[in-house]
């Protein structure tokens, strides 16, 4: 979030220094005038960084802390670019309601040039704005079916493209040059590059792998573990804990999910997928050996820790095991023991447990504490007890509410966890 305040904060100051020196002596006009320039200012920079955190990077990703914490930054982007661009829309209209509540006495209108791409850069403003309020309000509407939330989004880099079309050609001439003028087109330009990048379907281009289905193993409690081959050349950036974002079938787009085990001599990598919407309920009836696949990744930074004196806990809950089993492999590879971590595995009853068998065979091996939990029978964690150490730290994969509960017992730098609410 510091990066998104740098931004503001360059923004403001941009706008502040570009101000002329008789500005606190103006009236309703001048400021109202500024207003509009400011709240177009700082739209254009916040929906800029977003359009760039959409195309994936993986220079950002890793410099924000991973993709869920670069996608939970781009949401809030785009909620604060709705924000602004409301207020710019409204400050534009201000003077017109005013005068017809009779509060405001109408002024001169400024005289622009006769210039025909003046009037469509306005409508191009006019088409963005309503369209980001719908945009919007349909995006935050979380029972969209995957398919629609994507094409949407799709749409979203159409909108964006013409809102900094608008903001590029509305720029006052005698502010142009102007820091408030520099950052403006700067930040329209970036922004402006990465909505092409986006419609020309170049995101993840650099990162992304043709894989083959060799193997399918299903389980009794909606899980299904996938076998892809893998070309050698994802061993390179690939760490234990890590996600990819994975399209078996083009319509339905990319879905992340968690490396289970990958073969760094050969490119064998293993997937474990639970049913939890509609696609993925599916899925299990769907796949068929041989299909291609593609992979764009490896994403995150939920990787191994390294080790250390003080002690450590593992929590998993459901199909959040995954991770953990990816760093117990990589463990038990290397001989390596860690005596001072505690797995802990959370279900909520014992049909729900994944790959017990093999979860008691790593940590055994790896001098680790396992405990299973199954909530209809076992009690509850005393998180109290359990982080008594204030040096203790946490590292958590799991459902929602699971999270927000450590949240409340663990500060921010004692909890390390992944966020997997991509919209």
């Amino acid at each position: 979030m510091r990066y998104l305040s740098g931004l503001i904060l360059l923004s403001l100051l941009a706008w502040g220094v570009s101000l002329p020196a008789d500005a606190w002596s103006q009236g309703f006009f001048f400021w109202r005038a500024q207003g509009i320039q400011l709240t177009g200012l700082l739209a254009v920079a916040l929906l800029s960084a977003l359009l760039l955190m959409a195309t994936r990077p993986r220079w950002l990703e890793q410099r924000l802390g991973g993709l869920d914490h670069l996608y939970l930054l781009h949401k809030w982007s785009g909620i604060g670019t709705g924000v602004l661009v409301l207020l710019h829309w409204l400050l534009d209209k201000s003077p017109r309601w005013l005068t017809q509540l009779g509060w405001l006495e109408a002024g001169p209108r400024r005289l622009h040039q006769a210039d025909p791409w003046r009037g469509l850069a306005k409508e191009f403003g006019e088409i963005a704005f309503y369209g980001m309020v719908l945009f919007l309000l349909i995006s935050l509407a979380r029972k969209l079916p995957y398919a629609r939330f994507r094409l949407i989004h799709k749409l979203g880099a159409v909108l964006a493209l013409l809102a900094l079309l608008h903001s590029l050609y509305l720029l006052a001439p005698e502010l142009r040059w102007a820091p408030f003028g520099l950052l403006t087109q700067m930040l329209c330009l970036v922004g402006i590059g990465a909505a092409l990048w986006s419609l020309s379907g170049q995101i993840g281009r650099g990162q992304r792998y043709t894989a083959e289905l060799v193997a399918i193993r299903r389980h009794d409690n909606r899980v299904i573990e996938i076998d892809l081959q893998l070309p050698l050349t994802f061993s390179r950036h690939y760490q234990p804990g890590q996600f990819v974002l994975l399209t078996l079938h083009p319509a339905e787009g990319a879905h992340p999910f968690t490396i289970l085990d990958h073969d760094t001599r050969s490119g064998l990598t293993t997937l474990a997928i639970k049913g939890l919407g509609d696609y993925t309920d599916q899925l299990a009836e769907r796949l068929q050996l041989g299909i291609q696949a593609h992979i764009e990744g490896p994403f995150g930074r939920f990787i191994l820790p390294p080790a250390e004196a003080h002690p450590h806990y593992w929590i998993a809950g459901g199909i959040g095991i995954t991770p953990f089993i990816a760093w117990l492999e990589s463990l038990a590879e290397r001989g390596e023991q860690r005596p001072q971590t505690r797995l802990i595995y959370c279900v909520a009853r014992h049909e729900d447990l994944l790959f017990a068998e093999r979860l008691q065979q790593l940590t055994q091996a790896c001098g680790i504490e396992l405990r299973l939990i199954e909530r209809d029978r076992d009690p509850r964690l005393d998180f109290d007890q359990l982080f008594q150490d204030a040096n203790s730290r946490c590292w958590f994969c799991g459902p929602l509410r699971m999270r927000k509960m450590l949240a409340r017992y663990l500060p921010h730098h004692r909890l390390h966890c992944e966020r997997f609410e991509f919209r």
